[in-house]
């Protein structure tokens, strides 16, 4: 790591500290932190990370960054995820922002970007569909040209964040039906829009993060299309790039190792190595895909190898968490004599998605034989 990446290890700590309670434990996974007791604190942590231009810091200056190296960046996330910090803006400024970066109209960067790096605008992601979860191309959710505006209609599933968000970044089909990723595209749009239906789902934590959101009419302007019609799927697979190899889960995992090493009542932690073994592991994956985004490459079986790595080294180490923990590590942040503040079985429940979302352990796999290594389809 370069002398910059850890200057900006300093100031992360430094903001971090001036907000979060000295005993914070966090919701037990991140990237977002989702009890309703937390909000308030994400959204302060939030606002004040944006005026210390902590918020989006790879983004250029002009939106509100600082113009940091991947590296950088990868210091600072790190860092976020050690401390569990509470974040509502990560679907804004991790995936949104490089999206618009890379190929919003100057009108669009105009108006989102400071917004998000300076504001902390929440927005959330309408990709997945009921039956379009990691094939995103066989999304049926239709927007329908139609002068000046599009229409849209259709049903979007497992949409993060969507009750308190300001915006979405919407995919949906424009072209014929069965034209798969070549008739995609990819909107901005207002939650507040006319035809917009948010109806909750709970997981299995008892947490209210995910949604399905329903669409009825609901008119896009013509100049919140991003780029081109029917190009947002390249596009969208820029914005999934940068949802892999995430730095955060780098952080949050040595925190627990770190907490169990501490806090148990074990004597033995030698359980803890193949724990050790993989942390080491991710976090070169994942320091790879940063260093080819520091080297202008994108990186595509890199993320994917990186994510796949990742969510199954959580799922393994959370088993071996409550292993370490007796039976203490079963009762959860409602008890206040639970181990770690409940974040050791909070950890295990809610790592079981993390082989899900941003696309299956079977989808990664595929990305990596076939777009990685040239492989034919089974």
């Amino acid at each position: 790591m370069t002398p910059e990446a850890e200057r900006i290890r300093i100031d992360i700590r430094e903001a971090l500290a001036a907000v979060l309670p000295k005993d914070w434990q966090g919701s037990g996974f991140l990237p977002m932190d989702v009890r309703p007791e937390h909000m308030d604190l994400a959204r302060k942590l939030d606002e004040h990370l944006g005026k210390k231009n902590l918020l989006a810091p790879a983004w250029p200056e002009e939106y509100g960054g600082r113009g940091l190296s991947p590296l950088e960046q990868f210091a600072l996330y790190e860092e976020l995820g050690y401390a569990l910090a509470p974040r509502m803006t990560t679907i804004s400024v991790d995936l949104v922002g490089p999206v618009l970066i890379l190929y919003g109209s100057d009108e669009q960067k105009r108006r989102h970007l400071p917004a998000i790096a300076n504001d902390a605008m929440i927005w959330c992601q309408g990709f997945s569909e009921p039956e379009a979860g990691s094939d995103l191309t066989s999304l049926t959710t239709r927007a329908e040209s139609k002068g000046d505006v599009y229409i849209v209609n259709g049903h979007k599933i497992w949409t993060s964040m969507a009750h308190w968000s300001q915006w979405m970044i919407l995919v949906a089909r424009t072209g014929e039906e069965g034209s798969r990723g070549r008739g995609l595209s990819l909107f901005v749009l207002p939650m507040d829009s006319p035809g917009i239906d948010v109806r909750p789902i709970y997981d299995a934590t008892g947490e209210h993060m995910l949604n399905e959101v329903f669409f009825e009419d609901v008119r896009i302007p013509v100049e919140n299309l991003i780029g081109n019609e029917n190009e947002g799927w390249r596009y969208a697979t820029t914005l999934l790039q940068y949802e892999r190899g995430d730095a955060l889960f780098i952080g949050q995992f040595r925190r627990l190792l770190d907490d169990l090493r501490e806090r148990t009542n074990s004597n033995d932690t030698s359980a803890l190595i193949p724990s050790e073994i993989d942390l080491a592991i991710g976090r070169l994956l994942t320091l790879r895909v940063a260093t080819m985004q520091a080297n202008d490459e994108l990186p595509d079986r890199e993320a994917s190898e990186a994510k796949l790595f990742m969510s199954e080294a959580y799922q393994r180490f959370g088993t071996t968490a409550q292993h370490l923990s007796g039976l203490s590590g079963n009762l959860t942040h409602r008890e206040p004599t639970a181990p770690l503040g409940g974040r050791i079985v909070q950890s295990v429940l809610s790592s079981t998605t993390a082989t899900l979302i941003a696309g299956t352990s079977e989808i990664q796999r595929t990305v990596i034989a076939t777009r990685g290594l040239g492989l034919p389809r089974g």
